[in-house]
């Protein structure tokens, strides 16, 4: 089965503020993601808005695109790939690394499949780091107590309540 491309869609969370402030930063991440993949930037631009830094990066066989929000600590990549020998989560690996992600989420899409009637279906993908897992689990665990202690209270007054 011949595929044209991949389309990865790329949200990383918790960035270091410092990396993801900074537009030339943020398009050395881009050069080096892309070089890794033995992709040479045949152009890059970058636009600086009141909230958001945007780029945009072309090589020969990949484009990326990335929107950095500093004050949210949030980058949204696109990697799109239209040659199997560009691997996009190389790619996706060393923006985490740039830009000191603790959590990354992917969503992955096959363009050009002609033989599949399911071409456009997602396949999602999320890692954490061990911070962001301790983090997830204090959060969860906090919630149970809460809810424990909430319904042991009402269960003691039932009980209370009935014993009258």
């Amino acid at each position: 089965m011949h595929v044209l491309g991949e389309h990865v869609l790329i949200d990383l969370y918790s960035c270091i503020d410092e990396k993801i402030e900074s537009p030339a930063v943020l398009q050395d991440a881009i050069v080096n993601a892309l070089a890794i993949t033995n992709q040479c930037v045949e152009e890059i631009d970058c636009q600086i808005l009141e909230d958001e830094i945007f780029l945009v990066a072309v090589s020969h066989h990949c484009h990326v695109i990335l929107h950095a929000y500093p004050q949210l600590g949030y980058v949204a990549a696109d990697v799109y790939t239209f040659e199997k020998s560009v691997e996009p989560k190389v790619i996706m690996k060393e923006l985490q690394r740039s830009v000191g992600s603790e959590k990354v989420k992917a969503t992955s899409i096959r363009r050009g499949d002609f033989g599949n009637e399911r071409d456009m279906k997602p396949r999602k993908r999320t890692s954490l780091t061990a911070m962001g897992r301790v983090t997830r689990t204090r959060t969860r665990l906090t919630k149970t107590g809460k809810s424990i202690t909430s319904k042991g209270v009402k269960a003691i007054k039932k009980v209370m309540g009935n014993n009258k």
